[in-house]
């Protein structure tokens, strides 16, 4: 598929975001511009684009729901570069803003886009007020305590430690697949679903996060460092339990191919062939390189 036409827009509407809510002058605005403007596949913008055009809405208007989820992912990514996380040098085929900026500068910048995406929504002018509490709720729940934090938390802790199957989807589930399922639910909202849908929309994302992961650790052992833009082997390097070192190679390969099916299955019985579109992505995320 085709999704140069969702990323040219969210890269533009970044844009725009940055220079209405960032200083000009300001060294941590820079290092934030630096990691948030640096080509990045914006898989989770794109998932939120084709989730509104499934429930029948037009995508333009969650550009700003779409850029505060680029936003508080690549607050993540500068923070899980960090020495006292997974120390990696290089993001997005570019020094990590740690390295660039030091990394005082690379935590602030962090901070900085996590509040920047709260403020980005809260200026939306195609939502009500309603609808975008709802969107800062969902959004605050997705990456906090119970979320993302909570999985970026137990991936430290197990990493010298190996982690059982269950614990292991414990912490993808929060860290990744939180995230990921935000789209899904930022996508769908000010839409008139049916529970069918709703189910069918919940347990698509819930599984596309836990193979987006999945892939991820497929391309750490066999990937290409050019194309991926970032380290590779840097999982065994630090000990981590991954789904390679917990099911093997072809097996995990075996396990995203299955959570898929079931998760394309799903999406089409609830939503005919309104999901076209979204099945073509998710087979595209299943054979990604990078």
């Amino acid at each position: 598929m085709n999704n140069q036409i969702y990323i040219e827009a969210v890269e533009k509407e970044l844009e725009k975001c940055c220079d209405e809510f960032f200083y000009d002058d300001s060294v941590v605005s820079k290092a934030a511009k630096y990691s948030l403007l640096s080509s990045g596949k914006r898989i989770r913008a794109t998932l939120i684009f084709i989730t509104a055009k499934m429930c029948d809405k037009n995508w333009r208007d969650y550009l700003r729901f779409a850029c505060a989820v680029e936003m508080v992912h690549c607050y993540s990514l500068i923070h899980d570069d960090m020495p006292c996380m997974d120390n990696d040098d290089l993001r997005r085929g570019k020094p990590s803003c740690h390295k660039a900026f030091g990394e005082a500068t690379a935590l602030l910048a962090g901070d900085a886009l996590l509040g920047c995406g709260l403020e980005t929504i809260s200026n939306d002018k195609n939502f009500s007020d309603l609808i975008k509490v709802k969107a800062m709720k969902l959004i605050t729940k997705a990456m906090g305590p119970k979320g993302m934090i909570f999985g970026q938390e137990l991936d430290l802790k197990y990493e010298n430690i190996p982690a059982d199957k269950d614990t292991l989807n414990t912490i993808h589930q929060h860290k990744t697949g939180r995230l990921i399922s935000l789209c899904g639910q930022l996508g769908s909202l000010d839409t008139n679903l049916t529970n069918v849908q709703n189910e069918a929309l919940n347990l698509f994302f819930e599984n596309i996060g836990i193979v987006f992961q999945i892939i991820d650790d497929i391309l750490d052992v066999e990937g290409d460092v050019n194309r991926l833009g970032k380290p590779i082997g840097s999982d065994a390097d630090n000990n981590k339990s991954t789904f390679i070192s917990l099911y093997g190679l072809d097996e995990s390969k075996r396990i995203a191919k299955d959570m898929t099916d079931k998760a394309n299955k799903a999406i089409k019985l609830a939503f005919g062939n309104n999901s076209d579109e979204i099945i073509e992505y998710t087979t595209y995320l299943l054979n990604r390189k990078k």
